[in-house]
């Protein structure tokens, strides 16, 4: 399964704030750290702070924080919330807008949405601690 950048950088963030507890860390700090664009971590980090999974303030003593600890953190949440078309995924449309000629015969769809669905299982089981802390479990 591919990934957006907007959910590696948003999983380099969550990293990195677990890194650094303790502490509030620039979108700059983070954006030099990776060597990523900070026109798109901005974006990143706006989305993760409105729904609640890290703190952002403004200002002199501003800067970004994990909303709770790590391990209250799913990896499989965070793509969930990040990747905003899975349902393509599993989808199957034809291109040029044409019906598929196999659809009541396919069962590629079924068989992406099973795995799907299993690559999810695996990351709803990982947290933010267990990819700080627990190579392990990994």
């Amino acid at each position: 399964m591919r990934l957006t950048l907007y959910t590696d950088y948003s999983i380099r963030t969550l990293i990195y704030l677990g890194q650094n507890p303790g502490r509030r860390v620039s979108i700059q700090e983070i954006a030099l750290t990776h060597h990523i664009s900070q026109n798109h971590l901005v974006k990143v980090v706006n989305r993760l702070s409105s729904s609640g999974v890290i703190l952002a303030r403004r200002g002199r003593s501003g800067g970004l924080e994990l909303a709770g600890a790590p391990h209250q953190i799913v990896i499989g949440d965070i793509i969930r919330l990040m990747e905003a078309d899975m349902g393509k995924i599993v989808s199957c449309n034809p291109e040029n807008g044409q019906a598929c000629v196999l659809a009541d015969a396919c069962r590629l769809r079924g068989l992406f949405a099973k795995s799907v669905n299993a690559f999810m299982s695996v990351l709803d089981r990982i947290t933010l601690h267990d990819i700080l802390h627990d190579p392990k479990k990994l």
